[in-house]
């Protein structure tokens, strides 16, 4: 292993055969190559469907593949660490936190909640504390046993798709960064939709690819897929949901269970072409020479100051 591979844990790749897959969203197998590779210049092939703009991981990992890495892997890989630190469980408080203040609004306490992608637990110890009851699924051990241990609550230790919930049903499923880790999100929306009570809400948010950013800067292996706001509505109206107005941001959205999914769900038909074209206009050195670079690098710094001066009072 390298110097960089030791101090720099995302620099190292994944090793992976992967396979061709079509688009999850609509089935076409027409797409543009975006970018061949990630955040840290190791090869990593993302395409951009040009029927409906979602964008995938070419060849896509296979679920054997994908279940190694998320169980062994990734924690270490992204995190440096496969337990919780007091910097993530301070951020995940205060997500959870922000995002229980407009989701109470929809699902009074005393609903039953499912946080998927549960972390260090962050969301489910909030919404307990609020009075509803809850549950969560996390593929990576040491953070479940962790979310189990600190807080009291039921975390399932697989992949969404491989959990019997015993018939129980939702009053709303919550979902943190976590649609674009997974190889067939649209499967694993119409699940959702299954456990959800008739009505019931999901939240669910992504990174935004239509962010003003590097491109090279947004791809890395965990992603397999990369949504817009566009592209993140049209799968869920697919998959049998309706869009609800929400505080939400553009990529962080609510959606309603409806009983039978919409047909017209392909309602943004220029958004591959529209995204495409940022991709095609964006670069490093045009993306240097706007503010947004250095008003995230501010942020980041304000942040870490923040959480650092939080762990020196506790």
């Amino acid at each position: 292993m390298s110097f960089l591979s030791r101090i720099v844990p995302g620099y190292r790749p994944f090793r992976y055969v992967g396979e061709k897959v079509p688009c999850n969203l609509c089935g076409s197998r027409d797409h543009s190559v975006l970018g061949t590779r990630d955040r840290w210049f190791n090869p990593l092939t993302n395409v951009i469907c040009t029927h409906c703009g979602l964008i995938r991981v070419d060849p896509m990992p296979t679920d054997a593949e994908l279940d190694r890495y998320y169980s062994d892997h990734y924690r270490l890989h992204y995190q440096s660490t496969m337990e919780p630190t007091p910097k993530t469980i301070e951020r995940g408080r205060k997500g959870a936190e922000a995002r229980l203040s407009f989701l109470s609004k929809l699902v009074k306490p005393g609903g039953r909640v499912l946080d998927i992608g549960a972390g260090g637990g962050e969301f489910l110890a909030e919404a307990k504390r609020l009075g509803y009851e809850v549950e969560g699924v996390e593929p990576s051990v040491g953070f479940a046993r962790y979310a189990e241990r600190a807080y009291g609550v039921k975390v399932h230790i697989s992949p969404l798709n491989k959990i019997d919930f015993g018939g129980r049903k939702f009053d709303l499923v919550h979902s943190f960064h976590v649609f674009e880790h997974l190889r067939d999100p649209l499967a694993s929306m119409k699940l959702v939709h299954s456990i959800l009570v008739p009505g019931g809400y999901f939240f669910v948010a992504v990174p935004n690819m239509a962010e003003k950013r590097t491109p090279t800067g947004m791809f890395h292996f965990a992603h397999v897929h990369g949504f817009a706001y566009e592209s993140l509505r049209m799968m869920a109206e697919k998959a049998g949901f309706e869009w609800v107005p929400s505080d939400a941001q553009r990529a962080a959205q609510v959606f309603r269970r409806l009983e039978t999914p919409n047909p017209d769900w392909f309602r943004f038909p220029n958004h591959a072409a529209e995204l495409e074209k940022k991709f095609r206009e964006s670069g490093l050195l045009k993306h240097l020479l706007t503010a947004d670079p250095y008003r995230r690098a501010w942020r980041r710094l304000t942040r870490k100051l923040r959480e650092r001066k939080l762990q020196k009072a506790a």
